[in-house]
């Protein structure tokens, strides 16, 4: 796709005021979408993502900070300090959209409010994740993805049929927030662009995974709280059989559904089992199910690759896929060629595909600038191009201590010369 082709946000700017992983995902979405962030952090080291717990730092870069902020530029303000917060709410004056995620209470502490940035800019957009919403008992308490995970009923449905719940390998609260912060953001925008008229957004993490339940919470729901189900570990309800199934190779996923059943145990050479009382109906063959599943993985395991298996269920159209690890999925992701990854090159790595927003538009592109910025490395910049600040005030402001910068960011800039 040419340079020449559009983006859906090109104009559209953002103040992203976050941490982590919920808020930088939103932010870092947006800006695959085309808008222009500027990432406010805070001194002395800025992002958490750039301190630790992830790969270390190399030549001033941190791999956590870049997953999730790739594509921004960085200022770093002090905005507890009172020049600080002021010089925050005269640059929302110049932007559309604010997102922010840290725990309700501390940014009003600082005067960073809807109330203060819609004061100076009506149409502003702000938008705010936190563990359990902005309302609520449970407001001002800290949260994070597992918070939010287990109050959303995710981790009792998730686990082993003795009823361990098992922790998902991935943030999904944290990752559910950020996509749904900018669903609620593009609504938004959509909404200013019809009135003129700006508004506050109030996402709460356990909510959006909760948001996304399917066939358990129906049921509890239309039972009016009766059926409570729990988990039930690698089989899934619906259709039986359904779920995970050993091969002589590895697992795979499969499902037969409930019209398939009969021309199943005849493809797999056991026609027998339509007549079984244990499998006859739906209702029987869940409640033996694991019966049913030794069955199976004894005719899987006849095969002789996992791929021979793969081959047969597909060619007669039955829903299955292999469980891949991560750098199977990470191989057939750049196979497919679809564009999910977008390489960057990173000092002291070389190049890194990063995954992108996964949307594939007609007449738009999905791109990030490679941008790399350390902690306040465009303090200057963002300041001069947004506020009109002269070379004097930026050193004034240097010297009070309110704009800060990474210490490494000298070294790095003396070694370039």
């Amino acid at each position: 796709m040419s340079n020449s082709v559009p983006q859906n946000l090109t104009g559209v700017r953002v103040l992203d005021i976050t941490q982590y992983i919920a808020g930088p995902t939103l932010g870092r979405m947006l800006a695959d979408l085309g808008a222009e962030v500027v990432k406010l952090e805070m001194p002395p080291g800025g992002e958490y993502s750039r301190l630790g717990g992830y790969p270390p730092r190399v030549e001033g870069q941190s791999p956590g900070y870049i997953y999730y902020n790739r594509g921004k530029r960085s200022i770093c303000i002090d905005f507890k300090q009172p020049e600080g917060e002021a010089i925050v709410v005269e640059l929302a004056r110049h932007f559309d959209i604010v997102i922010e995620n840290y725990t309700p209470g501390v940014l009003s502490k600082y005067g960073l409010t809807y109330e203060a940035f819609k004061a100076i800019n009506p149409r502003i957009i702000m938008c705010s994740i936190s563990g359990f919403g902005q309302t609520g008992s449970r407001a001002n308490r800290p949260g994070n993805d597992m918070t939010a995970q287990a109050l959303s009923g995710l981790l009792h449905l998730t686990g082993t049929e003795d009823g361990m719940p098992v922790y998902p390998g991935m943030y999904l609260a944290d990752g559910g927030g950020g996509v749904n912060g900018v669903a609620a953001v593009l609504a938004a925008l959509y909404y200013r662009e019809r009135t003129g008229i700006g508004q506050y957004i109030d996402v709460a993490l356990y909510e959006c995974v909760f948001h996304i339940h399917d066939v358990f919470l129906m049921q509890n729901l239309f039972t009016y709280g009766d059926y409570n189900p729990g988990p039930t570990g690698r089989h899934r309800p619906g259709a039986t059989p359904c779920g995970l199934f050993q091969t002589s190779e590895g697992w795979i996923i499969l499902t037969v559904l409930n019209h398939q059943w009969e021309r199943f145990t005849k493809d797999i050479g056991k026609p027998e089992l339509f007549t079984d009382e244990r499998f006859k109906t739906y209702y029987a063959r869940w409640n033996n199910r694991h019966a049913l599943a030794e069955i199976i993985e004894e005719w899987l395991r006849s095969f002789g690759s996992r791929d021979a298996v793969l081959k047969f269920l597909s060619d007669r159209h039955y829903l299955s896929a292999p469980v891949l690890d991560l750098r199977e999925t990470v191989d057939l992701i750049k196979n497919e060629g679809r564009g999910a990854l977008q390489t960057m090159e990173v000092p002291g790595y070389g190049e890194i595909p990063l995954p992108k927003v996964p949307y594939l538009f007609s007449e738009t592109k999905v791109e990030f600038q490679p941008i790399l910025s350390m902690a306040g490395e465009d303090n200057r910049q963002v300041l001069r191009e947004y506020l009109g600040y002269t070379e004097q005030r930026l050193d004034e402001l240097e010297s009070a201590g309110i704009l800060v910068e990474d210490s490494e960011l000298a070294e790095i800039r003396q070694r370039a010369k």
